[in-house]
């Protein structure tokens, strides 16, 4: 850069520069309750050239729907609202409060400076005015539906509503009150409206799964029934509680079918499933994934079985269940209900015996009887 234009931009930023642009600061939509009065937070910038006009007398005025619309401030029309600007224009304030607002006058604003000299303006950026019959929900941050935290988390809720009209404020509630809970108190925005903010700090735990948090407002003037807001938190944890359940329960013969099903308490839901079996040394050697293992009952699949469960947060696992084989199902003794199944059999038939041996008793004793009484007549 020459010394010339260098020297010029120095002197350019000891003097701070020199504005040319027209610029408002004001917000973008401000929601009104009907019949409420709205205040308008803003401020404007001029270009250097025409600061010597801003000077008494000058008119501030607002227009409605473009900014060759009607005036609605300071006129004897029939569009015209009750208002007054409460800000100093002479600071480059324009502030501006109207009151009653009324339901047909949902529209966009912008406003104009007029003076008696070139100063004559109306700025493009314009305020959308919306207007409600019934009292606008707060907002709550964070601004999610469902609110998913690890468990553990400290967690703050914040809840904050515009006051469009400084002089009607509602009363604002949690609902339920959990740990730390700040008063509603007044702020500001970047553009200067005054905002009614309350926040609760609180560590989340199990007890707050899927519990359903709420911040309300009441207008008295409006109506008895408050407005609210709500968020259901959703507690993240790592798998818990995993247990294993076996069918059949019982041992059972070699070459029946065992399943295993593993069940695991975890928000997010498990997302993968592992089986691991016993050596018999200690070492757990992976057989297989999924929820449910299936196994054929044999000499090497009999043992102890232990479940694995994943999430994004952590893992878990069971405690060892057995499988277990009847070691009488297949060779060996005749199992107990073989057993039980021929023994009325072998009792009957020694019973039979028993009396067919007394019949013959009998029948020789008979017999010597008969004899002896033929002799004797003899």
């Amino acid at each position: 850069m020459s010394g010339p234009k260098f020297l010029v931009v120095i002197i350019w930023i000891l003097r701070g520069g020199e504005s040319n642009t027209w610029e408002i600061k004001m917000p973008q939509k401000i929601d009104v309750i009907s019949g409420f009065c709205v205040q308008i937070p803003c401020q404007f910038e001029i270009p250097d050239s025409f600061k010597k006009s801003l000077t008494n007398p000058i008119e501030a005025i607002w227009r409605k729907t473009t900014t060759d619309g009607a005036n609605v401030l300071n006129t004897d029309s029939e569009l015209s609202l009750k208002g007054n600007v409460i800000g100093n224009i002479l600071n480059k304030n324009c502030t501006t409060v109207f009151h009653t607002f009324p339901a047909e006058f949902n529209d966009i604003y912008f406003f104009r400076l007029q003076g008696p000299e070139i100063l004559k303006y109306t700025f493009t950026q314009g305020v959308n005015i919306a207007v409600h019959k019934d009292v606008p929900p707060p907002i709550l941050s964070p601004n999610v539906k469902v609110l998913e935290v690890l468990e553990g988390t400290k967690l703050t809720l914040t809840c904050s509503t515009v006051i469009s009209c400084p002089s009607i404020q509602p009363q604002m509630q949690w609902n339920p009150q959990l740990g730390e809970q700040l008063t509603p108190t007044l702020q500001e925005d970047e553009f200067g409206q005054t905002l009614l903010v309350s926040s609760q700090t609180f560590n989340a735990t199990p007890l707050n799964d899927r519990l359903k948090v709420s911040c309300s407002l009441l207008y008295s003037q409006v109506s008895k029934r408050p407005v609210e807001t709500s968020v259901i938190i959703s507690m993240l944890y790592a798998p818990k509680n995993t247990i294993v359940f076996v069918s059949p329960s019982d041992p059972v013969s070699e070459g029946s079918v065992v399943m295993l099903s593993c069940h695991s308490d975890a928000n997010p839901a498990v997302s993968r499933y592992e089986w691991y079996k016993d050596s018999g040394s200690g070492k757990l050697v992976l057989q297989n994934q999924g929820q449910n293992l299936t196994v054929i009952a044999r000499s090497n699949t009999q043992g102890l079985y232990v479940c694995k469960v994943y999430n994004n947060h952590g893992t878990d696992q069971s405690r060892a269940v057995t499988v277990d084989i009847n070691s009488e199902a297949v060779g060996g003794p005749i199992p107990f209900s073989c057993k039980c199944s021929i023994a009325p059999y072998i009792i009957c038939g020694l019973l039979t015996l028993f009396l067919i041996l007394i019949t013959v008793v009998d029948l020789v004793k008979y017999k010597r009887y008969v004899l002896k009484k033929i002799a004797n007549r003899v």
